[in-house]
């Protein structure tokens, strides 16, 4: 609903009937040179949009994956107690990565201005197929091998849910401005590659940073257009680029310091709770 559409739905704080703050703990304003605003004052200037927190998709599955991971060994190490052991090994097996790895992926891909690269999902792929070569060998070589690779999938299990902490310590949200398409004349300049001279529906412009980029992005919604800015970390998960877990960050302060060169539009009325509130 457009009138959700900045704050976040309230049941994703377990707020049934109150709407969300303006600002939640940690959320920073941008720079005193950037025109900002909120979504109960309006008027003109960048407004925050929150995404749908992550723990809602991401850590009922993820729970369940360690236990399905646990019981994969009983099939091969207690023979004959299933009709084919190996079989039932291999679908528990790929349970316990199926509830880590897809909904991590259906997840980042339903952020806008994510980044859809399979392999940048915040698990360790290195390890994993470190695993899964080692694991032929215990047929052919020695059988003890076998652990050996079980035990590397346990280790890269515990090394995935630590970088998708990572993914998930800063929030989802990203910066809007309305606009006119017309009045976006680029001109970035600085560490900004840009893609699109004009404005378009999509990726206009980015800037690399640590652990991530800082990306531009046309986006529309009901007939308004809008200029969209989000960081877009190495996992392709959107995060809040004015955090307090990011101040920390200088070349993204630096990146930030200054507000791509355009001033925007008023808000639309249907977005801004403050009038509807009154």
């Amino acid at each position: 609903m457009d009138k959700h559409w900045l704050l976040g739905e309230p049941g994703w704080w377990s707020q049934v009937d109150e709407s969300p703050p303006d600002f939640r703990k940690g959320e920073l304003s941008p720079p005193e040179t950037w025109i900002s605003s909120t979504p109960r004052i309006g008027n003109f200037g960048w407004i925050r949009q929150r995404m749908r927190p992550l723990a809602w998709p991401l850590l009922r599955p993820i729970a369940w994956s360690p236990l399905f991971l646990a019981i994969t060994f009983l099939p091969l190490s207690f023979p004959g107690r299933t009709p084919n052991d190996q079989l039932v090994a291999s679908l528990f097996f790929s349970v316990s990565w199926g509830l880590v790895i897809f909904p991590v992926l259906f997840s980042r891909n339903s952020q806008p201005m994510s980044e859809n690269s399979f392999f940048t999902l915040p698990i360790d792929w290195k390890m994993i197929i470190i695993a899964t070569l080692i694991f032929p060998f215990h047929i052919f070589v020695d059988s003890r091998l076998g652990w050996l690779s079980y035990g590397a999938f346990w280790f890269a299990f515990i090394r995935t849910v630590n970088l998708i902490q990572q993914s998930m310590l800063t929030p989802p949200a990203r910066f809007l401005l309305p606009m006119e398409p017309r009045d976006w004349k680029g001109g970035l300049g600085g560490s900004w590659r840009e893609f699109s001279k004009s404005w378009i529906r999509g990726k206009i412009a980015s800037a690399s940073c640590e652990g991530g980029e800082i990306v531009l992005w046309g986006a529309s919604r009901g007939g308004d257009d809008f200029l969209a800015l989000t960081f877009v970390h190495s996992s392709g998960f959107i995060q809040d680029p004015f955090h307090e877990t990011k101040s920390q960050s200088r070349d993204l302060a630096t990146i930030l310091s200054e507000p791509p060169p355009i001033i925007g539009m008023e808000w639309p009325s249907r977005f801004i709770r403050g009038l509807e509130e009154e």
